[in-house]
């Protein structure tokens, strides 16, 4: 009976990967863009407890600051710092070959280098609306479509 519940869970997480890798090669397209503005902004979060996993979080303040605290504050020590970077970003539409202007959010910057305005980042664009955009996932990641050009052109 286990045994087919975990293989049921295991159907129903592949199921949900092919059709999440269907819809991007269907709807979406891959695209440069060129960022225009980049907010990063941090917080500090500690979990504790195997079984209950309790975890605090702080503010959104900025970066430096995040990691001087716990450093140096003893109330804030043993926190870990997370980063909440957003990305704003133009691009050209497939949909209607104007360009058009959107953001996403990322926990991390990809291929851990930093994104500044001017910068190429590559994501995937709809072929179907115009203001609709996606980050680029694992598989992307491992074709090596994922890591930003420095300073290039669109």
């Amino acid at each position: 009976m286990r045994l087919v519940l975990y293989g049921m869970f295991c159907v129903g997480l592949a199921g949900l990967h092919v059709h999440n890798e269907f819809d991007k090669r269907v709807n979406f397209q891959p695209i440069d863009a060129r960022v225009s503005a980049v907010n990063e902004q941090c917080y500090m979060e500690k979990t504790e407890g195997f079984a209950s996993e309790k975890t605090w979080i702080s503010d959104l303040l900025p970066c430096e600051l995040a990691a001087l605290l716990t450093r140096e504050h003893p109330k804030w020590q043993g926190y870990d710092v997370k980063h909440k970077i957003e990305v704003r970003f133009d691009y050209i539409s497939p949909v209607d070959g104007a360009t058009h202007a959107s953001s996403l959010e990322m926990p991390a910057y990809p291929d851990g280098r930093p994104l500044h305005a001017g910068d190429i980042f590559p994501v995937q664009a709809s072929r179907n609306q115009v203001s609709k955009t996606r980050a680029n996932d694992w598989l992307d990641i491992q074709l090596g479509r994922h890591a930003p050009k420095h300073g290039g052109r669109v």
